[in-house]
């Protein structure tokens, strides 16, 4: 936009996102490249014959209603990358998880939290890159790894602050890095939305292992 810096013009697309959260929704939102939709779906171990149409909302409004012995995640495609979307779980933030989606493939995601505690991750062929809250440069887990271009963060932020807050850009950061574009549809519309173990089962197990 014309008179608008990189910065503020992911601010003004992207300002959706902070619609979700004060509607309560607060998304874990993964792209995958390299890797087919009932393949992501198998790793998530869920079941590719078991898709239901359900909006983030309802997906959301859903889980509430259960005793929380599954999560649910909407599935989509932009061109040959999938996008997953967890209208209140975080399986695709978790270490493990994202090493399997990444498998043949890239897996990059971002968990808004409710606490401003937000995390970005990212997973290249099966081993970990990033994974860390987004405050200033985000900076892979081995300094210099050639699979982290420092370039993608250029413009979105000041990189020399270490302290800068990324917010709703993050999301132009996740474009970047994986050439998706992200649209707010993802989240009105309905997704097929499949049962997948619950992300708190992850917890205390190598799944939550560093790097």
């Amino acid at each position: 936009m014309e008179g608008l810096t990189v910065a503020e013009d992911a601010e003004k697309r992207f300002a959706w996102v902070d619609e979700l959260e004060e509607d309560y929704i607060l998304p874990t939102v993964a792209v995958i490249a390299g890797v087919g939709r009932d393949e992501v779906i198998r790793r998530l171990h869920g079941d590719p014959e078991t898709g239901r149409l359900l909006t983030a909302r309802q997906a959301a409004d859903e889980t509430a209603r259960t005793d929380r012995d599954e999560d649910l995640v909407g599935i989509g495609m932009v061109g040959d990358l999938v996008f997953v979307v967890e209208a209140g779980g975080y399986t695709t933030a978790i270490p493990g998880v994202l090493r399997d989606l990444s498998r043949g493939g890239r897996c990059f995601s971002v968990q808004i939290d409710i606490n401003g505690g937000d995390t970005v991750h990212y997973a290249v062929d099966g081993e970990l890159v990033v994974h860390e809250e987004h405050h200033g440069p985000v900076n892979p887990l081995r300094a210099g790894d050639p699979r982290w271009d420092a370039e993608w963060c250029q413009g979105l932020i000041d990189v020399s602050d270490e302290t800068e807050i990324w917010g709703v850009k993050i999301f132009a950061l996740m474009e970047r890095v994986t050439g998706a574009a992200v649209h707010p549809s993802w989240f009105t519309e309905p997704l097929d939305t499949f049962a997948v173990p619950p992300a708190f089962g992850y917890a205390n197990t190598p799944a939550w292992d560093m790097p």
